[in-house]
């Protein structure tokens, strides 16, 4: 291995002792370039930056004439790699003494402040607020502001929120505000809690996909972020997006895929029998298509809560067709929005039921006697 390629090695894995080594060993160490992940032309100021090594750092810029501009493939220069690490004398440094821009931005569209809120660095982001005026509602290609990239730092998002009165529904290019993200890509129960407690976020805003926070959290598989959203009692996990699909179908998908089940927390708050008990002798309601189950009625519920139901008026909904038989109200997955909704539907069903019954029976007798 040639020297150089210790020194990249020493640089990349975070050895500040064998750096200082080897460091004045090499020829020209502002030539030294190397791959990481997807990211080419990596310069040794670019990782003594990221690493926090202001006295490595200075020494590259003075004394080797690295150029702090210098942009490795994906356009991050040394201080975007100082701000993923967050660290702030680095930052300073390249800031104050080397004219680093705060607000440049990468490919991707990323400035600092992006980069700081995403690592979790309070004191971070407020040198960069404070001292330099970065914008929290920049935008990078996503459309996302700071407090999208926050979205997993409970502390952060509290700072954007009550001391730079960022606004926590604004949404990023996919329609997603900031609860969406902290109940998918960021799982973050304590920042679910605060939105929608102290912020009245709302929990059932939706993307461009018809996707609701609660459908995020099913898809990642974020069993706590379900928990805390259903917990609310303000999460529907039948509503449906643009597909039609609800956040429980994407449970299962989730689980089929090989990731974590969170069926039985659904369970845990939608597993409800209808609480409105029938007399025995109401046993037989009559809606629904042949063969038709608990899923019927629940359509039928749902359509014609709305107004009075006396005898015939049923609606045809959804293709169901009066005069089935259905054995019993009794759905096997509701859940307390759901139960809500159709509280008052079924009320007025029972409320009607015995006398839709009674003229049944003054029919059938007036048959018989004819």
């Amino acid at each position: 291995m040639s020297l150089e390629d210790k020194c990249w090695d020493a640089f990349r894995n975070r050895d500040h002792k064998e750096a200082v080594r080897l460091l004045p060993l090499v020829k020209e160490p502002k030539k030294i370039k190397g791959l990481y992940i997807v990211w080419d032309n990596i310069s040794l100021l670019h990782w003594s930056s990221r690493h926090g090594w202001l006295d490595i750092t200075k020494d590259l810029i003075t004394k080797y004439h690295c150029d702090p501009q210098e942009r490795d493939s994906g356009g991050q220069n040394c201080l975007h790699w100082a701000s993923q690490g967050s660290h702030v004398d680095v930052m300073r440094y390249l800031i104050d003494e080397c004219h680093c821009d705060p607000m440049d931005t990468t490919e991707s569209g990323y400035n600092v402040l992006h980069y700081v809120t995403f690592n979790r660095s309070l004191d971070a982001i407020k040198y960069l607020i404070n001292h330099h005026h970065c914008d929290p509602m920049a935008t990078n290609n996503r459309g996302e502001t700071a407090i999208h990239c926050a979205a997993r730092h409970i502390d952060s998002v509290k700072y954007l929120i009550k001391e730079c009165h960022c606004d926590p529904m604004t949404t990023n290019n996919d329609g997603e505000t900031v609860l969406h993200k902290a109940a998918g890509i960021s799982n973050s129960p304590d920042v679910i809690k605060y939105l929608i407690n102290e912020c009245n976020c709302d929990p059932m805003a939706l993307d461009k996909k018809g996707w609701t926070p609660l459908h995020n959290a099913a898809r990642w598989g974020h069993s706590e972020a379900i928990e805390c959203l259903l917990s609310t009692g303000k999460c529907d996990p039948l509503a449906k997006d643009n597909q039609g699909k609800t956040p429980l179908q994407l449970a299962k998908e989730a689980k089929q895929r090989g990731g974590t089940t969170t069926l039985p927390i659904f369970k845990k708050f939608g597993d409800i029998k209808s609480s409105h008990p029938i007399d025995s002798y109401v046993n037989v309601l009559l809606v629904g298509n042949p063969g038709a189950g608990k899923s019927t009625l629940s359509n039928v519920i749902n359509e014609t809560a709305t107004g009075s139901i006396v005898l015939g008026s049923f609606r045809n909904v959804g293709g169901v067709v009066p005069c089935t038989a259905v054995s019993h109200v009794d759905e096997t997955f509701t859940n307390p929005f759901e139960r809500r909704r159709k509280k008052e539907g079924l009320k007025e069903i029972i409320k009607h039921l015995k006398n839709v019954l009674t003229l049944l029976a003054i029919l059938v007798l007036l048959v018989c006697l004819v």
